[in-house]
């Protein structure tokens, strides 16, 4: 089983997406240059486990999605 591992910063006031990225210093670079706001919690690893491409695009866009922290 393979193994997806990103960042994410949630947006706590849903007026923008949460910021995903690969490594947790870019997504704090995003969030102090306040390109998209600042109202985000705490970033945190979030890890997705899959079997091939089509398993990963199934939980990606799949009902109740990747769950990620809020």
């Amino acid at each position: 089983m393979a193994k997806l591992t990103y960042w994410c910063a949630p947006c706590l006031d849903d007026s923008v997406y949460n910021i995903r990225t690969k490594t947790k210093k870019e997504a704090q670079a995003i969030i102090e240059s306040g390109i998209y706001g600042s109202n985000y919690g705490a970033i945190q690893k979030v890890e997705v486990r899959y079997k091939d491409a089509f398993d990963l695009v199934r939980l990606a866009m799949g009902e109740g999605s990747i769950l990620e922290p809020s």
